[in-house]
């Protein structure tokens, strides 16, 4: 099981036992009915292997996009037409590094074919892809050995067609990762969550790879999700208390204030892996319940869940995005 795939497993486990590159330009608000939301679905069906899945904002039907791989983080482009995710190839064989790369494929789930050729030479492993606002770049973490052979992770960004590959970050000789980086709205700068060794930090970073910063010290949290009027991050929050972990979606201002937690884990149903819709008016996540993990679309409050009757399994890495028009 590759990196991302277990710590997707081990996040869900944990649900289950709590029971500029270019700015995008403004744009008209978009409804149910021309919005789609994809994501990672581990189910029995399928021999528990990830796969992409894709529904609506209500629910109901459920299109399958790939099947016989570990696939899974999928991101929506701009216009709606082309879905970039992780595959590890060989289900078998994915705990060996340089085996899983950034694939791209349309919506629909057609012409899928990767971007990145990692293959345990130099490049150990590509993940974590999302779009840019202008759909002309995709940033994404990538484990790649030094002349020395010495392994520096970091975010990186490149072309859509996996041109033109450039560093953003680095954490560091042999360090723990850096994870799951998406663009602010305007493509400037780049949210992500760094591994620590007593939990994860968000942190953000100018896309030209200055102005690092952490953007709430010593709170652990992961998985951020930019708003599309840039006002607030969306994120999974853990909270270690003396009765356990507990997981919540919290949204917090760019400059790290006014922090939010929208869901309550205190009946002991974890909530996170947040992404917001593209109008801003609500976010969907994850939430454990005891057969699965459900996605929930809700207000940026909390307000107003409903959980989508989307059948059994567990579904994560939720996107949100626009639907393809023409």
């Amino acid at each position: 099981m590759n990196r991302l795939v277990r710590l997707t497993v081990a996040v869900a486990a944990t649900a289950l036992t709590l029971t500029s590159l270019g700015a995008v330009p403004a744009g008209a608000t978009t409804s149910d009915h021309d919005s789609i939301i994809v994501a990672t679905r581990f189910s029995d069906a399928n021999g528990g292997q990830p796969q992409i899945v894709a529904t609506t904002p209500q629910g109901g039907r459920l299109r399958v996009l790939t099947t016989g791989h570990q696939d899974s983080d999928p991101h929506m482009s701009p216009d709606g037409k082309r879905i970039v995710f992780q595959r590890c190839v060989d289900a078998f064989d994915c705990d060996n590094v340089g085996r899983t790369n950034i694939w791209v494929m349309n919506a629909d789930g057609s012409h899928q074919h990767a971007l990145t050729q990692c293959d345990a030479s130099r490049c150990l492993g590509a993940f974590n892809p999302a779009f840019s606002p202008d759909g002309r770049w995709i940033t994404f973490t990538e484990d790649l050995l030094d002349a020395n052979g010495v392994n520096f992770n970091g975010v990186f960004v490149m072309r859509t067609d996996g041109t033109h590959p450039r560093r953003v970050t680095s954490n560091g000789p042999d360090n723990l990762p850096d994870l799951r980086p998406q663009f602010s709205p305007d493509g400037r700068s780049i949210v992500f969550n760094r591994e620590t060794t007593d939990g994860d930090r968000l942190m953000t970073v100018h896309a030209d790879g200055t102005g690092l910063r952490a953007l709430l010290p010593g709170v652990d949290g992961f998985s951020a999700s930019w708003s599309p009027d840039g006002r607030r991050i969306a994120f999974s929050l853990a909270r270690h208390l003396a009765g356990g972990t507990t997981l919540d979606v919290a949204t917090v201002r760019p400059d790290g204030t006014g922090l939010r937690v929208v869901t309550d884990s205190t009946d002991g149903t974890a909530s996170f892996f947040p992404a917001w819709s593209p109008d801003g008016s609500r976010i969907v996540f994850t939430r454990g319940v005891p057969d699965g993990c459900a996605l929930v679309v809700a207000r940026p409050d909390g307000s107003r869940p409903k959980t989508l009757d989307i059948g059994a399994g567990c579904f994560l890495d939720a996107n949100w995005g626009r639907a393809a028009s023409g």
